[in-house]
């Protein structure tokens, strides 16, 4: 049993990791919120959209994140699929600025548990993430989320473990 000088520690404690578990969890049900909604649409165009909408200070929670979006379709990666769409998502704020200046074979990690995005270029004159180009950067920045274009989805068959 606590004694009573030990009681408000408890209590604290008992408090902040009740809180803490209850933000982890509102933070999970918003993910699979924004990613079932990117995914309704079938297609990479709507995937902006949906990100957004669903991810708006206005309508509570949000989280702050980088979508990298693809500008067009390549056979074999499906735009429906959760594990693509959360690939394309880092639960982070990555202006290109940011993101410029890592170093080669640098990682990034994504939504997708134990995933990462590898920098395979920096240079300025092609830079590219997991061997896809950013075509458009900063096409989109809040104080909360960056979207990047990309001029194809990423692979994470190919670059999202730890080998490359």
């Amino acid at each position: 049993m606590a004694s009573n000088n030990h009681l408000p520690l408890l209590l604290l404690l008992i408090i902040t990791t009740t809180s803490s578990t209850s933000l982890a969890a509102d933070q999970d049900k918003l993910v699979i919120k924004i990613i079932d909604a990117m995914i309704s649409g079938g297609n990479f165009e709507d995937w902006s959209p949906a990100f957004l909408s669903t991810n708006d200070e206005k309508n509570g929670q949000v989280l702050t994140s980088t979508l990298f979006l693809p500008k067009t379709s390549v056979e074999g990666i499906n735009a429906t699929s959760p594990l693509v769409a959360a690939y394309h998502i880092v639960p982070q704020l990555l202006h290109f600025y940011n993101i410029s200046l890592m170093e080669p074979l640098s990682r990034i990690p994504t939504l997708l548990s134990g995933n990462s995005i590898v920098v395979t270029n920096n240079s300025a004159s092609g830079f590219a993430l997991d061997g896809v180009l950013v075509s458009e950067p900063d096409l989109f920045v809040s104080p909360y989320i960056v979207i990047h274009r990309i001029a194809s989805p990423f692979n994470f068959s190919r670059y999202g473990g730890d080998d490359i």
